[in-house]
């Protein structure tokens, strides 16, 4: 994935610098966390301050246009950003946590599971034994 810089505009009173790029990519089109991803190591930034604004893409064409704000602070972030477009962002984030979560905890069910039966396999033999 290419980026190139078409516009920066600093806006100090809002604590964020407004990006213009435009994106070359094979295959489809890169999510809104791979995009946040290589603006903020592009622009040398914090990439829990960047947000992606919008992506417009063209049908057929390995290239889009991205939108994207590099605020300074975090309390900026979440006191000028749209709560739909942050919504967007922690999605993700709380979707990879509870997928991390819920994989150990089938695992350890089989455990149980196979100590469960182990006992009862133990029962039977001993239960065999006795008759």
């Amino acid at each position: 994935m290419d980026l190139k810089i078409l516009k920066e505009r600093d806006t100090p009173l809002l604590s964020r610098k407004r990006f213009t790029f435009e994106v070359s990519f094979k295959g489809p089109t890169p999510t809104r966390t791979q995009l946040r991803d290589a603006i903020a190591s592009n622009v040398k930034a914090d990439k829990e301050l960047t947000v992606v604004k919008h992506i417009y893409t063209r049908y057929g064409v390995e290239k889009a246009k991205v939108m994207a704000h590099v605020y300074t602070d975090k309390n900026d972030l979440v006191r000028y950003e749209e709560k739909g477009v942050l919504a967007k962002h922690m999605k993700k984030k709380e979707e990879k946590k509870e997928k991390e979560e819920a994989k150990p905890a089938p695992a350890e069910e089989k455990k149980e599971e196979t100590k469960e039966e182990a006992k009862d396999e133990t029962k039977a033999e001993t239960e065999e034994k006795k008759e």
